[in-house]
């Protein structure tokens, strides 16, 4: 009997999920605004290998040499943002591996006063067209979430 609920279940195979999640937070005591980005391995790695031609190896100990560097120029390519409708320049201070899944750590400075902000993100989206990109934006204790996608990669929280 249990074969039964198995076998129609095998039938649709597994589908994997192509999503993101970006936390942007604001904060005001420090005058800082933090970006946590956080992909799967493999895709960034793939979306990578795509637009560089180059063999990554992302978190072993076979990485290759220039991985930061294309992982940085990437995001730049592929991650905006704007605050009080003027594009900003931000730090990218590295990325981590943890198991599956590489977070990429960027911060802006002296960012004084926060009335509106807008955040672009296509990553992915080139190599998946199914890409979601979650944005969760923390500012003055108001949040508000964003899902990025190929038709839609900007919003804007005004405060």
């Amino acid at each position: 009997m249990v074969c039964l609920f198995l076998i129609p279940l095998m039938a649709f195979g597994i589908h994997k999920y192509y999503i993101s999640l970006t936390k942007v937070d604001y904060i005001e005591e420090k005058q800082v605004i933090q970006i946590t980005m956080r992909y799967f391995l493999d895709d960034i790695e793939l979306a990578l290998e795509n637009s560089t031609g180059e063999v990554m190896k992302l978190s072993t100990k076979n990485e290759h040499k220039n991985a930061n560097q294309y992982l940085e120029t990437y995001i730049r390519q592929k991650f905006s943002i704007w605050i009080n409708e003027k594009e900003v320049i931000y730090n990218y201070l590295g990325k981590e591996y943890e198991n599956d899944e590489v977070f990429f750590y960027l911060e802006l400075g002296n960012i004084k006063e926060v009335n509106s902000i807008a955040v672009q993100n296509s990553m992915l989206i080139d190599t998946y067209e199914e890409q979601q990109n979650f944005v969760k934006v923390n500012v003055k204790n108001i949040q508000k979430t964003f899902i990025l996608v190929k038709a839609n990669d900007k919003d804007m929280l005004k405060l």
